[in-house]
């Protein structure tokens, strides 16, 4: 009897692909990366799924695909659910989760969403009543859209954001869907060091641990850009803030969740190249070091990759490091490798980055 087979739509093939890079946490790129994910497939004592066929599945443009329901049900068990069945109905519950803010798809075109079209026409008064109606309590994956909606329709906006941060900066939903978990490193979004400061406003490190780890995270990424553009004036402005009133313990960073603490932690290593401090840098360097090997056994493995990927990109922008110390870390983060293609590890550090950037405006693409 011939196996049963599954007419994938075009709908479900991107959210297959983007569940299986949530999986693997690596982009999909070429045909090794497929190998690798069938390797990793494999190493769970799951049915061979062969890398010609998530090639086929995952990177052929405008194929028309179906596969057997057997292969989906393989992977729908690597991305931990029962069957193709659980995995199709929790792309279902996120298709009407979509629904809610105006977003339709269907296999030959996608609309706008309202939610889009509200922010890029400043007609913001509805959607605010619609998203003040959730609050932390959502589900993961609903935040996850929702925040990537809001990214990409910023993103996209020709026009001014400044009354979108102005007016939604202050909504839990918004500060963790958006600004915490599509935080843009790059500052690709228009108006987006705007935004961090409104962020920002209100907020004091010692009051709270929360209030710590937000004032912690949105310092950094303002003094991260700005050391990289050369603001000079802005540089000085955040490193008072971040490293000279508030000079904060390692016990008390700590408390903190790793992103955010290991942010203060690396970009130290800018503010000393910028002071000048050239001696005290490089003894700095030996301590990131040092604070990889003793932590490293202690963390799971997204905390790894958090932990190697924003150490190694301090080493890549500060432009001082040395390639042997680039290659330290590399080393002492070998293990991280094993679930990557094996490609990868023979790369300079700063081609290995795209493949560890845990910062979900990355690894995310509508």
């Amino acid at each position: 009897m011939p196996k049963p087979k599954y007419i994938l739509s075009s709908y479900y093939k991107t959210q297959l692909y983007w569940k299986l890079v949530e999986t693997v946490c690596f982009p999909v790129l070429t045909k090794s990366d497929c190998k690798k994910i069938s390797d990793l497939i494999a190493i769970k004592n799951l049915p061979r799924v062969s890398e010609s066929t998530l090639y086929r599945l995952l990177l052929l443009i405008n194929n028309d695909q179906t596969p057997y329901l057997h292969t989906l049900d393989i992977l729908a068990l690597f991305c931990g659910f029962a069957n193709w069945h659980k995995l199709e109905h929790h792309f279902n519950e996120v298709s009407k989760f979509e629904y809610s803010y105006g977003k339709f798809s269907n296999r030959n075109n996608e609309t706008n969403s309202l939610l889009k079209i509200c922010i890029h026409r400043n007609d913001l008064k509805s959607l605010y009543e619609f998203t003040e109606q959730f609050d932390s309590s959502l589900n993961f994956d609903k935040k996850l859209i929702l925040g990537a909606e809001f990214y990409y329709s910023l993103k996209s906006n020709k026009n001014k954001n400044k009354n979108f941060y102005k007016n939604f900066s202050q909504l839990p939903i918004v500060r963790e869907s958006f600004y915490e978990l599509f935080a843009d490193p790059n500052f690709e979004i228009k108006d987006y060091e705007l935004g961090l400061k409104y962020y920002l406003i209100g907020i004091k490190p010692d009051k709270s641990i929360s209030s710590l780890q937000d004032f912690i995270f949105g310092n950094s990424l303002l003094f991260r850009h700005y050391y990289i553009t050369n603001n000079k004036t802005e540089i000085k402005n955040t490193a008072k803030l971040l490293y000279e009133e508030n000079n904060f313990s390692e016990s008390y960073i700590n408390k903190i969740y790793i992103f955010p603490r290991i942010r203060y932690l690396a970009y130290k290593l800018f503010y000393l190249y910028f002071i000048n401090q050239v001696l005290k840098a490089k003894d700095y360097e030996e301590w990131l070091i040092d604070y990889a090997k003793k932590n490293i056994n202690k963390l799971e493995l997204l905390e790894k990759r958090i932990l190697f990927y924003t150490i190694a990109d301090v080493f890549c922008n500060n432009g001082f490091t040395s390639n042997e110390k680039q290659e330290e870390l590399k080393n002492i983060f070998k293990g991280i490798f094993d679930l990557l293609p094996e490609h990868v590890f023979k790369y300079p550090l700063k081609s290995i980055l795209p493949y560890l950037d845990q910062n979900a405006s990355i690894r995310w693409a509508l």
